[in-house]
């Protein structure tokens, strides 16, 4: 299996840790981590290990029923819009002369884009509808106006499939970042023995290890966070399909949380506030992912906050696919 050898493997990305959790399993039972192998803490370490394994493994199942979930929450969306479209342009049919029907059904205006007002949308044209639908002149179109009611009820099925999968993905990593924080720490110990028995990072032993050989210097330098009220070092936006995007965030120093906000590219809209608790800890910086984006160029903006305060914005675009 590859790995990457590092003196501080927290830094790497899960998947990449979880190889490296791996590798120092297979270092320790090999000859190379004699005559210094410190027996007392092998079989901890080979029990975190797995467990890390298994949690990260159970987090991308997860991660993945979610997306799935999220496409099919889109494709309810699809119908619902699909539909209304069909109202609208059917309904003027329904009367010789003036038309009054697209106004009465509230589908006079543009066609909404949110998840949320389409669906409360086609609730209103099903209320409407059904309040109107035995009148004579809707004959011709009764059976394919009453398919509204099975695809609203396919959307509210389809939420709560994604929320269910929504609050598994949370326990999920939850669960990944509690296993690996636990690796973390037995890893620290053994590379702090090691370290005990070869003090010197250029040392050519370390070459045999996980860890790897360093140029020079007891200590790597630290890391150098912006502080507030500066922009984090790090923002990004990218479609994960099925109306799903993820935003990361770097850590700024002095912040007590962050606000996220989004709006279509060239608009002058306002902002439309997606959080505004986003979690400021530098030893656990995750992503965060927005369900029901609609399709569409949309720029995400992030603003460090120290409670009340702003700090300075930083922003990424992002295109979400039909």
């Amino acid at each position: 299996m590859a790995y990457q050898h590092t003196r501080d493997p927290y830094d790497l990305d899960d998947d990449k840790y979880g190889e490296f959790s791996v590798k120092m399993k297979q270092f320790l039972a090999e000859d190379n981590s004699l005559p210094y192998r410190p027996t007392q803490f092998v079989a901890e370490q080979i029990v975190r290990a797995d467990a890390y394994i298994v949690a990260l493994d159970e987090f991308h199942t997860a991660e993945s029923n979610m997306q799935t979930a999220s496409r099919v929450v889109k494709a309810a969306v699809d119908g619902i819009s699909a539909k209304l479209r069909w109202f609208k342009y059917i309904l003027p049919t329904m009367i010789i002369g003036p038309d009054t029907l697209i106004e009465e059904f509230g589908l006079d205006g543009e066609m909404p884009v949110e998840y949320a007002e389409i669906k409360n949308l086609g609730d209103e044209v099903m209320a409407h509808w059904n309040a109107r639908r035995a009148e004579p002149i809707f004959a011709p179109i009764v059976a394919d106006g009453d398919l509204l009611a099975g695809i609203l009820a396919s959307y509210d099925s389809a939420v709560a499939a994604q929320n269910t999968a929504q609050n598994v993905y949370s326990m999920k990593s939850v669960a990944k970042n509690e296993a690996r924080d636990s690796h973390h720490e037995i890893e620290r110990e053994i590379f702090n023995w090691y370290r005990a028995h070869y003090p010197k990072p250029e040392d050519d032993y370390w070459v045999k290890t996980p860890w790897g050989k360093s140029s020079g210097g007891e200590e790597e330098p630290p890391v150098e966070y912006p502080v507030f009220p500066e922009p984090p070092d790090i923002f990004t936006a990218e479609d994960k399909g099925g109306g799903m995007t993820e935003v990361v965030y770097g850590y700024v120093d002095g912040s007590t949380h962050g606000l996220l906000e989004r709006r279509k590219v060239g608009s002058v809209e306002p902002w439309i506030e997606v959080s505004d608790h986003l979690p400021m800890d530098k030893d656990n910086m995750l992503p965060y992912r927005e369900l029901h984006v609609p399709p569409g160029e949309w720029e995400y903006r992030f603003t460090p906050m120290n409670g009340d305060e702003h700090g300075a914005s930083v922003s990424a675009t992002v295109v979400v696919a039909e």
